[in-house]
């Protein structure tokens, strides 16, 4: 009995253990954004390509935005509605299907880096130098062994139209 409670006190503390090395880490400093951009002028209005670059922190990843799990949470980004631009495209890149630990079933995710190409529509007429474009990334980030909550990172980019 003494041997049955020791095993189960030890696998408690190393499982409280690796939650609170998980907890050493914001969920919003699991993804870093970085953007990159291409302006394709048409003859009434420009085409702008955005590239949203997600850098994950090594050891970690993100659900995709179809996670094969419904209850996992979508890595969704969120243009914000704006007067100078609407968008026309948001395209998501192919997940990685991996096999973890925890799970019992293959999980759809983004590890390493993932690009989320936006494509973006304004008019011919908006003369300014710069276009700024906001918006948020929704994702939950995940090692082997746990899951942080869902976070929701604002952002905002400034494009150089000239």
């Amino acid at each position: 009995m003494k041997l049955k409670f020791l095993m189960t006190y030890l696998l408690l503390m190393l499982l409280a253990g690796c939650s609170l090395h998980a907890q050493d880490i914001k969920p919003e400093d699991v993804v870093k954004i970085t953007t990159s951009s291409k302006i394709i002028p048409q003859q009434e209005w420009k085409e702008i390509n955005i590239n949203f670059i997600l850098d994950i922190k090594d050891s970690w990843h993100i659900n995709s935005n179809k996670p094969e799990d419904l209850s996992l949470t979508a890595t969704t980004l969120k243009i914000a509605k704006s007067k100078e631009y609407a968008v026309q495209k948001i395209s998501y890149p192919p997940a990685s299907f991996v096999k973890l630990e925890f799970s019992e079933n293959e999980l759809a995710l983004y590890e390493e880096q993932a690009v989320i190409k936006v494509v973006l529509i304004i008019g011919k007429n908006f003369n300014e130098s710069k276009l700024t474009v906001k918006g948020s990334l929704q994702y939950q980030p995940c090692n082997s062994q746990t899951c942080l909550f869902p976070v929701s990172k604002p952002f905002s980019i400034d494009v150089k139209l000239k």
